[in-house]
């Protein structure tokens, strides 16, 4: 496999998501407590990705590391003795971890270097991650209650997770199908600050990627 460097990283961190989002799609059509097991491997395979995509310092690399032990742990946990607090420690904990890998990336590919291909993919995982802080949010509001949003039916979050990260998606880009409604105030809250921090991101992305450009021009006038 060709090295992972800061010219390529995100490359990889963007299939991983991909191939995340791709295999919950495949699980939500495949019913079986082993798609359940699968969808786990896939996201441990995802955590692992990310361990050498985000990968600046010590600090990041072991918190990722504690993040795939707890998440492992509460899996077999929540498998061989199922309890519902051990889904909202599994959601917590990938909640936390997508926090984290935005607000790393985001340091990466707006604060770093000039625009490349690496620069324009990093953008776009920045893009799924917003999106899947937001389907976890909605994941821990619907395991508080199962009817906060019309057109998810109650189930495994395992199983309703690809449907989960469609509306977040659909919401974050501003579509606004009408398939999935909030059913409650807290929900329609998250999903109206979604939108928000969907239509901002679109401008703050743009705007800093030209200013990134302009600043790499500039300084390669200055050398000359």
């Amino acid at each position: 496999m060709k090295k992972i460097t800061q010219k390529n990283n995100f490359f990889y961190l963007f299939f991983a998501l991909i191939t995340l989002l791709f295999s919950a799609a495949v699980v939500a059509e495949v019913q079986g407590s082993f798609m359940e097991d699968i969808f786990s491997f896939m996201t441990v395979l995802m955590l692992l990705a990310s361990i050498k995509s985000l990968k600046t310092d010590v600090t990041i690399t072991w918190s990722i590391c504690l993040v795939i032990v707890v998440f492992i742990v509460l899996t077999v946990l929540g498998k061989f003795f199922p309890h519902h607090y051990y889904v909202h420690f599994i959601l917590i904990t990938l909640l936390l971890f997508f926090i984290g890998a935005f607000s790393t990336a985001f340091k990466q590919v707006l604060f770093v270097g000039d625009i490349d291909s690496n620069k324009i993919i990093g953008s776009m995982t920045l893009y799924l991650l917003l999106g899947l802080i937001w389907a976890m949010i909605y994941l821990i509001i619907l395991t508080l209650d199962p009817h906060a949003f019309s057109g998810i039916e109650p189930g495994n979050w395992q199983h309703i997770f690809a449907r989960v990260a469609y509306y977040s998606f659909v919401t974050l880009t501003t579509l606004g199908y009408g398939d999935i409604l909030p059913t409650n105030h807290i929900a329609e809250f998250f999903v109206s600050m979604e939108a928000v921090f969907g239509v901002f991101y679109m401008a703050i992305i743009v705007s800093s990627l030209i200013s990134l450009r302009l600043a790499a021009i500039q300084e390669k006038k200055e050398h000359k």
